[in-house]
């Protein structure tokens, strides 16, 4: 079965918990993005790596093993697009090809992604040159807000498009596109529409494997989510009204659906706030529905959590504990089993999401099919 989605994850243990216990009828529909994070302090103090004179390396082994336990013998995106585009390991070898190797060695499918933001970098672009790619392995264009606002100007942006594909020798049959948005909290539906169509005027007739667009709707702060504490708000997800647009625009496309799962490009890595507060992010069509609790340092602390769940289940947007195995953990700390830490939650929240839209990109493709053959 063919995927219908690509979520742009970061490689850590909540959304690679949330991967790990997905159904297989939505595994199978889902082709992730990992983002390998930038090595930040927490890292750099942690026990298991103390006294290591390689200490990019085995970081990017650990994360590597950590992809592999939950993709091996299926396919992946890697990027590392917070890095500096030179970011080398000890070794003398650049990190993403480095990646790359560790995790074909695991039985992971690796599909390279281009950064257009980074292609002028000498030691990015010959790095990637020197990837490797089998007969029926492809690699994919991440155009981010460089590449966007270059859109803007088609003959010069179709330039640079063929000179990555020209330095790569490859066709664009051999390479899929990622039109990245990031965060598009501050940008209306209409500016994205217009910003995807000068991409796409210039790209749709090239011939390239298939199209994603991809952005998160959701604020780096629940405040600006839902400004109440104790209460629950709505989110539009800009991201899906887009690629909806897209789809039904470009008809005779291929295309994924593509965004950041329940946390958003530009979330901290590597800092744990203190006056964090208790929140369910839980997809419901169109929008986030967001339940926020107060700070876990005031009142009943972590046990809010079975306040939120309970106030999930008795809405009109629970699934059911079958939906997926964070509908189920939902039920369950709403029963008192269990109050779970924010990366459990960004798991559960996630394993939420990931069935939810494959299910929503699913029943849009059959309306979109339907409309086709009506005509």
């Amino acid at each position: 079965m063919a995927a219908n989605y690509l979520p742009i994850y970061k490689a850590k243990p909540g959304e690679l918990e949330a991967c790990a216990n997905a159904k297989k009828m939505h595994d199978r529909r889902m082709l992730p993005l990992f983002e390998v994070c930038r090595i930040g302090k927490s890292i750099r103090n942690a026990a298991r790596f103390k006294g290591s004179n390689a200490l990019t390396c085995a970081y990017l082994d650990e994360v590597a093993q950590q992809i592999a336990d939950v993709r091996k013998g299926r396919m992946v995106l890697i990027d590392a697009y917070q890095w500096n585009p030179d970011s080398l390991t000890e070794t003398g070898e650049h990190v993403l090809p480095y990646i790359y190797s560790r995790l074909e060695s695991l039985g992971v499918s690796v599909i390279p992604v281009i950064g257009y933001d980074r292609w002028e970098s000498p030691v990015y672009r010959i790095a990637m040159q020197g990837v490797e790619i089998s007969t029926e392995g492809y690699f994919c264009l991440r155009l981010d807000s460089h590449a966007i606002e270059d859109a803007a100007d088609p003959e010069f942006f179709e330039e640079q498009v063929l000179r990555i594909l020209n330095d790569l020798s490859i066709e664009p049959a051999h390479c899929a596109i990622l039109i990245d948005f990031g965060d598009v909290t501050a940008v209306s539906i209409e500016d994205l529409g217009n910003q995807a169509e000068r991409v796409m005027q210039v790209l749709a007739p090239m011939g390239f494997k298939y199209f994603s667009t991809a952005g998160c709707s959701l604020p780096t702060s629940i405040d600006a989510a839902v400004k109440k504490q104790n209460t629950t708000g709505k989110v539009l997800r800009r991201e899906m009204l887009l690629w909806q647009a897209m789809r039904v625009g470009y008809p005779d496309l291929k295309w994924l659906f593509g965004d950041y799962g329940v946390r958003g490009p530009n979330t901290a890595e590597d800092m744990i706030s203190p006056n964090t507060n208790g929140k369910i992010r839980h997809t419901i069509g169109q929008n986030y529905y967001v339940v926020r609790g107060h700070s876990m340092k005031e009142g009943d602390k972590g046990a809010q959590m079975y306040k939120l769940a309970k106030t999930v289940v008795e809405s009109t947007h629970y699934m059911g504990k079958d939906f997926s195995w964070g509908d189920a953990r939902i039920l369950a700390c709403s029963n008192g089993v269990f109050k779970g830490n924010s990366t459990q939650w960004i798991a559960i929240d996630t394993s939420h999401h990931l069935a939810w839209v494959v299910a929503e990109v699913e029943e849009f493709e059959l309306r979109v099919g339907a409309v086709r053959v009506s005509v």
